[in-house]
C-alpha cells in the first residue's frame, strides 16, 4: 500500500474516533484525536489546548444519548500535515420535563492535522454547524434493556 492510501485510511479512522470518543462520553479518549496544542473553534468560541477541549466536550453530558455518524471525509496531505473537511450528521437525545427530544444537526468539521509519532492528531477544528432540528421521538430500548429475554419476548 502507498503511503497516500494509509495516510487517508488513518485520517477516515481518525475521525471516526472522534465520533466514537464523543458517543461514549471517553473525554480522556480526545488525548489521542488531538495534539496537545490544538486549537478547536466552536462555533466562534475558542477552545485551546487538548484538557480545555475534552473539558468542553463534557458539555454531552446532558445529553442521554449521541450518535455522530462521518462521512465525505476529503483531506490534502503534504508532507506531516494535512487539510481538508469531515462531514458529520449528529443527533443527539436530550430528555426534558419527561420527554425525550432529537437534536439533529448537519456539521462541517474543517480540519489542519498534523502527523505526530503517535499517528495524525488535530491541530485545528472549525465546527461549521449548517442546520439543526428537533422533534419529539420515542427513544426505544437503551443498551441497558437489550437482555436476551427482553430481545427474545419484547412484549415482556
Amino acid at each position: 500500500m502507498n503511503n497516500g492510501v494509509e495516510d487517508y485510511i488513518e485520517i477516515q479512522r481518525l475521525m471516526y474516533r472522534y465520533a466514537r470518543c464523543a458517543d461514549t462520553k471517553d473525554y480522556a479518549g480526545f488525548a489521542s484525536i488531538f495534539c496537545e496544542d490544538a486549537l478547536f473553534d466552536f462555533s466562534g468560541h475558542q477552545v485551546k489546548t487538548v484538557s480545555a477541549i475534552q473539558g468542553m466536550m463534557q458539555a454531552l453530558e446532558k445529553y442521554s444519548s449521541t450518535q455522530h455518524q462521518v462521512f465525505n471525509t476529503l483531506y490534502e496531505v503534504q508532507g506531516d500535515c494535512a487539510e481538508g473537511e469531515t462531514y458529520c450528521r449528529a443527533s443527539h437525545l436530550l430528555k426534558e420535563f419527561g420527554e425525550t427530544k432529537k437534536i439533529d444537526m448537519g456539521i462541517t468539521y474543517r480540519d489542519q492535522l498534523r502527523r505526530t509519532v503517535e499517528g495524525w492528531r488535530i491541530a485545528q477544528r472549525i465546527f461549521i454547524l449548517h442546520w439543526s432540528s428537533a422533534s419529539p421521538v420515542d427513544p426505544g430500548a437503551g443498551p441497558e434493556d437489550r437482555s436476551p429475554a427482553a430481545i427474545a419476548d419484547p412484549v415482556q
